[in-house]
């Protein structure tokens, strides 16, 4: 009842509506896109239609608006009574863009010494993705953003200029919404993408679950100078949230929001219709290899899958297999409301949303419900109050595993029969016994995987903050925030009876707890001496984190078809893990400018962390920066209108998990059972730090037309918390240890534009473009490797002194000195030892956007290219040596000579003659799955992540329809790829666990492309 006053309150004083056009001075042009906003109250606002044309609610008839737009001069006009008002805006550049920073400070962008890059709430929310950080891909400059093909709640990694860490856990950036940290992990359940019997399930990470309708705008941090007054889960960058606010006017406003896609495989594997079922161009049953018969010749025989099968009846040996008829159109629907409304005294924004995704893969799904609320009281000129709250309901009835093996739907597609009838595998019970209809026994039915193989899950989420500043003096301000996230997410997998894998049946039940606390405290002074403006700060905070795990799984039921703890018959397996994690710390900063021309910022923070040994538990990590705009008092001619040069210079701290300093028992999978750590600990374990530079250029010509920032960084990471294998006589298989040193540096360029800009039309153009390299300097004394990541049938991702981060290494052909394939007496390549094949980060990207408006219609859109890098594929290896893929129909009837030589007996070569048959070479030959050097892939593309097509109302016209603004649009995401990988997404990523792993593909499932079409309406 309190809060429904409030609102009511909020909207009484705010009675003045104003109505005007935005026209270009000189020619009289409208102007469509102005920012107009209420002085004093930047949360109210509109934006001009295409005939210049806007309304705004004012708190009084005497109000100033404020009138903005790039590549003009910001105008200010006071209403002094009247309805009706022109605002006259002249060409020239407005430089009072203001950014949100760390701990959530706006800083005027000029003032700052990092690079800083913003992509607003519209961008994000214009064709959505069920993932939010998917949305980024492409848009910012350093930034590697890697979605998943995992099924639809796929996580995504974000990278910010480059892995410095060993841990590959340990690369990604701080996630902040409203000040606050918020949590971003990946929680995962099952081993590994090639564990046969524990696949894992992608349930997502935690930034997918916000609402992009909600923010309001993102900006990102990429360096630690610009990060370090978040402490040591900064060191990676910060992504800033902020969410959307409300607007002082006359009565509520009420804005509604409906999108529909509609999705399909964005690429599948190109599957051969020729050759079916056997081996050596003869039919045999239960092979699992397509090395068969003609199908085209379409003879009678009694075979696997066919219609006929049960009964023992021949049928015509014919081509009835297709991969599509495993998936079906995934359809994602979001719907939203919001209510604001305020007045001169606050604000207020509520809103619901509600999504519900239905995936390519049938019986899955993936639904969301969303409230937010956002809230700013000023009780006086003094005093406010600020307050922002999300729950996040979210839940599924199934997600699919992923990977490689029996339960992967991918793996078991791979090894059917091209003359396999679909429908025959749809009743994938036979009546007798439990015994699956399929042709082979190493992999589970596709169909009983797709219904009766479940993962679900039902999480509720609670995250927000509540703050208050109070200006004690004119100069000097106190503000006081504290802010949670809080978690609780059940998860339930279970397994039929009859399974390759679980035979007895299998049920399972996840609990995971988590919760984060933030308190901080900043007093600030702000003051001005004449030609200088200065702000000194100091505060601290205090960072509380508890996460809890609980696990029971029990590999047999008692009773087929009943999945609850009392149906196991064996004794389960339990685990348990509770940890708890502390920081306490104290930052100071002060921001120093001098007459506009000069801003120079200095930070320091001291963290003490309870995961460091007492006695070394501390770190102080401190930051410069310098900007200079020598603009503002050299005159550098008619071209150019503003010149920045900026230079900055930090060392930020990262402690460790919980529990790595002592022995320590663990729960044991048996009941009220404790075991031995096999890890360890290390009470000598110090801060890893990295130092880091950067220095960096910003202009702007014709008059905004034109804008270009550079940068060039260098970091540099040490006393790397890593943890290796050592001797097994210790009592212990690994240790913790501070070792290694990485370094990476790279080139980061943006640019934006307006070719051309008329009374109708306008054409915008961006480019990010990003060149990193990660070198790993020095490891371990006497550490020669370290494994990062383990792949499929021993490829791995290794750290090697004078190597890279995301160095692949697997078996690879023996070649001659000239480089050319050696082959055996049999025909068949030669199988070396394990070499680096490559690396799977990419040499640079490229995000290009371009938009056409013209009157009230748009066109956007957003390509983004990746060059370098490669890919180990799995789906390449199974579908050559099944013998389904399109490239092993070479050499079927008459064999295959392989390109390259065999070594005579007095060490000289020869051109290999040998016909090996098609079944040998494909089948183990030459795609044998530890041959990582033929199934690995320049991981190069292009893709069009993003296209849509809209038309928005006039302003005029949509109020004779008692609304404020209607906009419609065609939206369309990863629409189309061109890359010289078969088969498969490059972009795709495994999954162990909980950890993406970059360049390894191990039968994940298809990524997707979606159309469909997005409505808004404002009251």
């Amino acid at each position: 009842m309190a809060l429904l006053f409030l609102l009511a309150g909020f909207t009484l004083q705010a009675q003045f509506t104003v109505t005007g056009t935005v026209l270009e001075e000189g020619t009289g042009s409208p102007l469509a896109g102005v920012n107009i906003v209420e002085a004093g109250n930047p949360s109210n606002g509109a934006i001009s239609d295409y005939n210049g044309r806007f309304s705004l609610e004012t708190s009084s008839n005497n109000a100033t608006l404020i009138a903005s737009y790039v590549g003009y001069v910001e105008t200010r006009i006071s209403l002094e009574g009247k309805s009706e008002v022109a605002i006259v805006m002249s060409a020239g550049l407005s430089l009072d863009e203001v950014v949100v920073t760390a701990l959530g400070i706006e800083r005027d962008k000029k003032a700052l010494g990092y690079a800083v890059q913003n992509v607003s709430g519209d961008d994000l929310s214009s064709v959505r993705s069920p993932n939010l950080i998917n949305n980024l891909a492409g848009r910012l400059a350093g930034v590697q953003v890697t979605g998943a093909s995992n099924g639809i709640a796929s996580s995504s990694r974000i990278v910010i200029r480059g892995e410095s860490s060993l841990n590959i856990n340990n690369n990604s950036p701080l996630i902040v919404v409203d000040g606050i940290p918020v949590n971003n992990n990946i929680y995962g359940v099952g081993s590994s993408s090639t564990d046969q019997s524990d696949m894992p399930t992608d349930y997502g990470n935690g930034a997918a679950e916000i609402n992009p309708e909600d923010i309001e705008s993102v900006n990102v941090l990429r360096g630690a100078a610009a990060s370090a007054l978040y402490g040591s889960r900064a060191a990676n960058g910060v992504v800033v949230i902020t969410t959307r606010r409300g607007q002082a006017r006359k009565g509520l406003g009420v804005q509604l929001s409906s999108s529909t896609m509609f999705s399909s495989p964005l690429v599948l594997p190109k599957q051969q219709t020729q050759y079916g079922g056997g081996w050596g161009l003869e039919y045999y049953a239960d092979y699992g290899t397509n090395f068969g018969p003609s199908l085209v010749e379409g003879r009678a025989i009694v075979q696997d899958g066919s219609p006929g099968f049960d009964a023992g009846q021949a049928e015509p040996f014919v081509y009835r297999y297709k991969l599509e008829d495993y998936f079906q159109t995934g359809v994602s629907s979001n719907n939203q409301v919001s209510i604001t409304g305020g007045n001169d005294k606050g604000d207020f924004r509520l809103s619901y949303a509600n999504a519900y995704n239905t995936g390519i893969v049938p019986n899955t799904d993936l639904k969301r419900n969303n409230f937010n609320f956002n809230t700013s009281y000023r009780p006086n000129d003094d005093w406010t109050v600020n307050l922002s709250a999300t729950y996040i309901k979210s839940n599924s009835d199934n997600l699919p595993v992923s990977g490689y093996g029996g339960q992967g739907l991918m793996y078991a597609i791979l090894w059917n029969y091209a003359n396999v009838d679909v429908d025959w595998l749809r009743n994938y019970w036979y009546e007798e016994d439990r015994v699956q209809r399929n042709i082979f026994t190493w992999a589970d039915n596709p169909f009983l995987i797709i219904n009766e193989h479940i993962n679900a899950f039902d999480k509720d989420r609670l995250f927000g903050q509540i703050s208050t500043t109070y200006n004690i003096t004119p100069a000097l301000s106190l503000m006081l925030r504290i802010g949670t996230d809080y978690s609780d997410e059940f998860r339930m997998s279970r397994r039929p009876m009859g399974s390759v894998y679980h035979r007895n049946g299998m049920y399972r039940e996840q609990n995971i707890g988590f919760r984060e606390t933030n308190a901080d405290a900043l007093l600030s002074y702000t003051r001005r001496f004449g030609d200088f403006s200065t702000k000194i700060s100091a505060g601290g905070n205090r960072f509380d984190q508890t996460v809890s795990e609980s696990f029971l799984e029990g590999q047999g039921l008692a009773i087929p078809g009943i999945y609850t703890p009392g149906n196991i018959n064996v004794t389960p397996s339990l685990y348990r893990y509770d940890g708890q994690k502390r920081v306490n710390s104290a930052y100071a900063f002060a921001n120093i400018g001098f007459r506009d021309f000069v801003y120079l910022d200095l930070t320091a923070r001291n963290d003490w962390s309870s995961t460091l040994p007492t006695s070394d538990n501390s770190y102080f990590y401190p930051s410069l920066s310098l900007s200079i705009i020598p603009t503002e008092l050299i005159n550098m001619g008619a071209a150019m209108d503003y010149l920045k040069a900026r230079f900055n210079i930090a060392r930020v701290g990262k402690d460790t998990d919980p529990y790595q300093l002592f022995k320590a028992y663990r729960f044991a999978t048996l009941p009220n059972s404790l075991t031995n750590p096999n890890q360890l600990p290390n009470e000598n374990l110090k801060p890893e730090q990295t130092d880091s530079w950067e220095a960096g250029l910003e202009a702007y010509f014709l008059k905004g037309r034109l804008s270009a920032d550079i940068t060039y960084y260098h970091t540099a990471s040490t006393n790397q918390i890593i943890s290796f294998a050592v001797s097994g006589a210790s009592g212990f298989q690994s240790v913790f240890a501070n070792a290694g040193k990485i370094t990476n540096k790279g080139v980061e360029l943006v640019l934006s534009g307006s070719p051309i800009r008329t009374k109708n039309f306008e054409w915008r153009l961006g480019a990010n473009f990003t060149a990193n390299r990660s070198e790993v300097v020095e490891l371990y004394a006497g550490l020669e490797s370290y494994i990062i990541a383990q792949g499929p049938d021993g490829v791995t991702v290794e750290a090697r002194p004078g190597g890279r981060m995301g160095d692949i290494y697997g078996n690879t052909y023996v070649h001659a000195p000239d480089g050319q394939i050696i082959y055996n007496t049999n025909g068949l390549p030669l199988l070396g030892p394990r070499e680096k094949i490559g690396n799977y980060n990419p040499d640079w990207m490229l995000g290009l956007s371009t938009g056409f408006s013209f009157k009230g219609f748009y066109l956007n859109g957003l390509f983004d290219i990746r060059q370098g890098g490669i890919i180990y594929s799995y789906t390449h290896a199974i579908g050559n040596e099944s013998g389904i893929l399109a490239s092993s129909l070479p050499g079927r009837v008459d064999g295959i000579v392989g390109e390259g030589v065999v070594q005579n007996a007095d060490g000289s070569y020869s051109p290999n003659t040998t016909v090996v048959d098609a079944e040998t070479w494909y089948y183990g030959g030459v795609y044998p799955r530890e041959n990582a050097e033929a199934n690995s892939f320049d991981a190069s593309y292009i893709k069009l992540r993003e296209l849509s097509l809209g038309y928005s109302l006039p302003t005029a016209l949509a109020n004779k329809l008692g609304l404020s603004g209607l906009s419609v649009a065609l939206v369309g995401n990863n629409l189309a790829l061109w890359t010289d990988v078969p088969d498969i997404d490059p972009e795709s990523q495994a999954l162990n666990g909980g950890t993406l792993v970059p360049g390894f593909e191990v039968t994940q499932l298809p990524s997707t492309k979606a159309v469909g079409f997005k409505i808004n309406l404002n009251f």
